[in-house]
């Protein structure tokens, strides 16, 4: 990143981002193009700041803001280098969803964006998602990755999109236990505290059935572990921690003592069976 551009970002955070006298489309369109640098101070520390600020205080209309949401979901930012062909191609990945969590917000809180954008969001997280291979929560060479994390306080937003329907809770439910019944991974930075977040957003949209609901844990049930002690050692603890992240979240609500007890009879049942050798 250019000199001058990081004494600008600098400042403008010193003075409490105070935007006076700044060409505020200009330095978004800036900070954009350095949404995943790997220098962790440039990335996380001044530019998700600054930009989060412009998108988030009000001083762009809805044009503005839906050419930032559609450019953060294209193929150069969302998706960019699903394969990891260039090295540390998932930090504006991952970064760039912390944005999409901020115009997300601003569009429930202001009703700025058109429904239909709010829907590209959607269908475009969703199917990258899925596709995301890149778990690590932090490295020590670029500091915080996240794409798990920051994936979890998106979805933390979506569930809250009031037209919204069942079926489309339903699919973020479903997507999210999937990633969290992992084998080459072991979740360690908060990952399942944060996406329980979402979870309990969803739920509290009170539209999903306890049928589903109780289904949907159910799938957390273990039953054909796998065979590779490390591999099953990362999915037996990945599925424990979440699950009581989740216990945790709905203890002291007396409306969801089904959910806890659900939760406690799986436990149980998960650490009850005899480990293959």
């Amino acid at each position: 990143m250019e000199k001058e551009l990081i004494e600008t970002l600098e400042s403008i955070k010193k003075n409490h981002y105070d935007f006076a006298d700044v060409n505020k489309a200009e330095l978004a369109d800036r900070c954009l193009m350095h949404i995943g640098d790997p220098d962790g101070t440039i990335r996380d520390g001044l530019v998700y700041g600054v930009l989060a600020h412009l998108l988030h205080d009000k001083y762009f209309n809805e044009a503005e803001l839906t050419r930032y949401l559609e450019q953060l979901i294209s193929a150069d930012f969302l998706s960019y280098d699903l394969e990891n062909k260039q090295p540390n191609s998932v930090l504006r990945r991952s970064f760039s969803i912390l944005q999409l969590v901020i115009l997300v917000y601003v569009h429930r809180r202001d009703g700025i964006l058109e429904k239909a954008s709010i829907e590209r969001v959607y269908h475009a997280f969703l199917a990258y998602f899925v596709q995301e291979t890149i778990l690590t929560g932090y490295d020590a060479q670029v500091g915080w990755v996240h794409a798990i994390a920051h994936s979890a306080d998106l979805f933390a937003q979506l569930m809250q999109i009031s037209w919204f329907d069942e079926n489309r809770l339903m699919e973020m439910f479903s997507a999210i236990v999937d990633k969290f019944k992992q084998k080459n991974h072991f979740y360690t930075f908060d990952e399942d505290e944060r996406m329980t977040i979402a979870i309990k957003n969803g739920i509290a949209r009170q539209i999903m059935s306890r049928d589903f609901i109780e289904s949907w844990l159910d799938r957390f049930l273990i039953a054909d572990p796998p065979t590779e002690y490390l591999e099953r050692l990362y999915y037996q603890n990945n599925i424990k921690c979440f699950l009581r992240s989740l216990y945790f979240t709905f203890l002291e609500d007396a409306n969801y003592h089904w959910i806890t007890d659900r939760i406690r009879e799986i436990l149980i049942k998960n650490k009850t069976r005899k480990p293959q050798l």
